[in-house]
C-alpha cells in the first residue's frame, strides 16, 4: 500500500500554512522528503487507530462483528500521542 500526495498539494500546504513570505520557495528534494514523511505519518496513524479500535473491541464483549471501520473519531483518539511521538 502506497500513499501518495501530489507534490503540488504538499507545496500548497507549505505555502498557505507555513511560509510567512510569498517569495519563499521550496525545493524538489524537500517535497520528496515531505512526501515520504507524510506517507509514514499517515500509515502510523492508521495502524495506531486500528490497534486502538481492536483494544476497545476486546474490552466490549458484546460486539460480534469482526470488521473494523475507522472514522475521524478514531484518528482523533490517537492524534495527541502520535504527534508527540513523531
Amino acid at each position: 500500500m502506497s500513499i501518495r500526495l501530489p507534490k503540488d498539494t504538499i507545496a500548497r500546504i507549505f505555502q498557505t500554512c507555513s511560509f510567512q513570505h510569498d517569495s519563499t520557495r521550496i525545493t524538489e528534494n524537500t517535497l520528496s522528503l515531505m512526501d515520504k514523511y507524510m506517507e509514514l505519518f499517515i500509515r502510523e496513524a492508521v495502524l495506531r487507530s486500528i490497534e486502538n479500535k481492536e483494544q476497545v473491541k476486546q474490552e466490549d464483549d458484546n460486539q460480534i462483528d469482526d470488521s473494523i471501520v475507522l472514522t475521524h473519531k478514531d484518528l482523533e483518539k490517537i492524534s495527541g500521542l502520535l504527534l508527540l511521538d513523531m
